[in-house]
């Protein structure tokens, strides 16, 4: 059964702007406030790194079970201590907030216009079909968040969107918000398959929501 714990990082409400979370490991940029009980939800190894000088490793990065996607931006030594850990693939792309431009899981993955020429090489790299976002927003990593099991976007989302979500990543899709009316999901949260973190902010209302869609069921 997934577990939900409530933090923060350096008293900041938005725990995705700081990392993000697969079925293998977790990214952050700074320490969460009870790191222990956050390894223990996520029962994944925590990996700290820095992103662009910053803590702000979700804004900077998003990734699966086989790999992070990083910006070239970012320093030779940034990029060589994270291949240590986890397998990288480098965009050559002046849009640097790629968490904020890509969905994914273990499944498939929806990308930003904005970075349309990566299509294909993100393909080759994690061996996934890669769906171009046909949102106006060009946020779709803060609009939404997914697990293998579920994947949560922002309310306003209309209906033919949603469904291009889900059949991109392969999970079932449903709209929620967080941090008290919050519509960047993505933003506000991390989970994988196993749990959630979660801010003070998020109401119960809004924490029921997001786990009964995050740790939903796979499609068929």
């Amino acid at each position: 059964m997934a577990k939900t714990i409530t933090t923060s990082f350096m008293g900041d409400a938005n725990l995705g702007l700081f990392g993000f979370a697969t079925d293998r490991y977790c990214v952050v940029g700074a320490s969460p406030k009870n790191p222990k009980k956050v390894k223990e939800a996520l029962k994944v190894p925590i990996i700290k790194s820095s992103m662009l000088g910053t803590d702000l490793t979700g804004v900077f990065s998003t990734g699966n079970s086989d790999g992070i996607i990083v910006a070239d931006m970012l320093s030779d030594y940034e990029i060589e201590k994270l291949k240590e850990k986890v397998n990288v693939l480098v965009l050559d792309t002046r849009y640097t907030a790629i968490g904020n431009l890509v969905l994914m899981n273990d499944y498939g993955c929806i990308i930003s216009k904005l970075i349309k020429k990566e299509k294909n090489r993100i393909e080759r790299f994690f061996g996934l079909d890669c769906a171009i976002s046909n949102l106006k927003l060009n946020v779709i990593g803060s609009l939404a968040i997914a697990t293998n099991r579920g994947c949560l976007v922002y309310p306003e989302i209309k209906e033919n969107y949603a469904k291009e979500i889900e059949r991109a990543l392969k999970v079932k899709v449903d709209i929620g918000t967080a941090n008290f009316g919050s519509m960047f999901v993505g933003s506000c949260l991390i989970a994988n398959s196993y749990g959630l973190l979660v801010s003070n902010r998020a109401t119960g209302v809004e924490v029921a929501r997001i786990e009964e869609t995050l740790f939903g069921n796979k499609i068929k």
